[in-house]
């Protein structure tokens, strides 16, 4: 080392080292005077019971001034950490557990170590319904949408069961949760199904238009949601509500929230027991376990979560698949589609790490699986909003499959299968074109943002394609099938707020010289 690097190399001679030591000294020193001195907590020499366990402040008085102002004077007491010892030492557990907020719920058995009702239960007290803000000729309204545009993809309500939820007394729990499940429904068709500028109740309601409507409703079942009673036996409809809270936070882009109810409504839905239900609760109970699988796998693949829902043999749900109602037989070929994708194919697609090689051939059951879901049961006079979901939703599943088996390096150009070259996307989006070109728009529309985004995962990866992969198939074409892709983009939910601007930003960034091509 030189002379220059040594003197370089050491604090002591720089000529910045030689007062930064004094420089910190009279900053420390400065701050230490600025600085308004704490004043140190007072503190009891004996914290009452419940401040202990919570680890709060208390003061001297009996009741102390935490418990009085939280309502709970009457358990306010003290007793030396010794003598509780003694006493935990002496009598069952669930003998000295209090309950802060309430007394013990009648589902807590004794037999049993209990959490505390400020983990599963509220007050009812605290939550009051919104006077006149779900007249009769609202949910009359909203039910009848509900089974017109909805029922044939979400068959989880009937006419016979919403006269049920009505019937119920308001004053019992059932009731409680009956108008629970009734606004989020309603909540549901005025987000999802109305025109969010419209008035489609006329006077029966104060709001400006459908959107804000349904706002109220959402804000409404999110309020009586939070102080419903929670148990380890659930209810169909806390399930329901779970879900409809779901549909509404997935349509208004709160994708965190959404996931967060779906993920309630799927651990609810594990731990009900349909056993004991009537017949029609039970018919309905195996119907949302297939929308919530559906549902789940589908938010999963989009945005890299886990599932929690499974099929196994001896699942009381596999059996449940499929039935002679024909009428739900667009319902059971969507749920067909997302069968196969099971919780060892989502641990993949999330980068999960596997001890061993993928084999090429490993994503062979669900290709099939997908192409032939809608080939056993689906009749020919399907409605064109279950056409236009299938279609495109197996289309989009496609690219989800060839997607993944580019990052695991399965594709080659010259497979003799198409879905394992790397121009697939190509034609799946000449065949997306192709089969909804004749639909009603108002057909894709209703099935919210979910097809939006369905459409734009496609329209992306022909443009990568398009980008990076020499391809037989002339680039007109391909560009045509692009600007109907956008201009359907542009019409369908959160297109042109969200998607278009996302879709012309990734063109421009992949391959500007197209952007002119894809104006409309």
């Amino acid at each position: 080392m030189t002379a220059s690097q040594r003197a370089d190399s050491c604090p002591s001679d720089s000529p910045t080292s030689s007062t930064s030591q004094p420089g910190r000294n009279a900053r420390r020193h400065s701050n230490e005077t600025a600085a308004p001195l704490r004043v140190k907590r007072a503190q009891v020499a004996r914290a009452c019971h419940r401040c202990r366990k919570l680890q709060k402040a208390c003061s001297d008085s009996r009741p102390c001034k935490r418990c009085s102002k939280a309502g709970l004077a009457r358990e306010c007491g003290g007793s030396p950490a010794k003598a509780q010892s003694q006493q935990s030492a002496s009598t069952p557990i669930h003998s000295i557990i209090t309950f802060p907020f309430a007394e013990s719920p009648p589902f807590m058995s004794l037999d049993f170590p209990t959490t505390p009702p400020a983990f599963t239960s509220f007050a009812r007290e605290s939550f009051q319904r919104k006077a006149d803000l779900l007249p009769p000729q609202v949910i009359d309204f909203c039910s009848g949408r509900f089974f017109d545009r909805l029922s044939p993809t979400i068959p989880i309500l009937t006419p016979e069961y919403v006269a049920v939820l009505r019937s119920r007394p308001n004053a019992s729990e059932t009731g409680a949760e009956a108008y629970c499940v009734l606004v989020g429904m309603c909540a549901m068709v005025m987000l999802q199904v109305e025109d969010p500028n419209g008035r489609s109740l006329g006077n029966l309601v104060t709001a400006e238009n459908n959107s804000a409507y349904g706002w109220l409703l959402l804000e409404e079942a999110l309020a009586a949601h939070r102080h419903l009673t929670r148990t380890t036996n659930p209810s169909l409809d806390s399930i329901l509500l779970a879900f409809f809270i779901y549909a509404c936070h997935a349509k208004l882009f709160h994708h965190s929230q959404a996931f967060f109810f779906l993920r309630e409504a799927t651990t609810l839905c594990i731990l009900i027991k349909i056993e004991d239900m009537d017949d029609l609760s039970r018919t309905l109970a195996e119907r949302l376990f297939w929308v919530l699988l559906v549902s789940e796998r589908s938010h999963a693949i989009r945005y890299r979560r886990p599932t929690t829902l499974q099929v196994t043999a001896n699942s009381l749900w596999a059996s449940s698949f499929g039935g002679d109602d024909t009428s739900l037989s667009g319902f059971w070929c969507l749920a067909s589609l997302f069968r196969a994708f099971d919780t060892t194919f989502i641990a993949l697609l999330n980068h999960e790490s596997v001890s061993c090689p993928i084999p090429l051939d490993a994503f062979d059951d669900v290709e099939v699986a997908v192409n032939t879901a809608l080939n056993h049961s689906c009749p020919t006079g399907l409605l064109p909003s279950q056409k236009a979901n299938l279609r495109i939703t197996q289309l989009w599943l496609r690219i989800v499959l060839w997607q993944l088996r580019l990052r695991l390096g399965h594709l080659s150009e010259q497979n003799a299968q198409s879905s394992r070259t790397y121009h697939y996307p190509l034609e799946v989006g000449k065949d997306l074109t192709l089969s909804t070109r004749d639909l009603p728009v108002h057909s894709i529309q209703l099935h919210g943002v979910g097809i939006t985004e369905k459409l734009f995962d496609i329209a992306c990866a022909m443009v990568n394609v398009l980008a990076r992969v020499p391809v037989q198939i002339t680039k007109t074409a391909a560009e045509e099938d692009l600007r109907y892709l956008r201009r359907l983009i542009l019409q369908l939910p959160g297109g042109t707020t969200v998607y278009d601007a996302l879709l012309t930003k990734h063109v421009q960034q992949t391959m500007p010289e197209m952007t002119l091509a894809l104006e409309i």
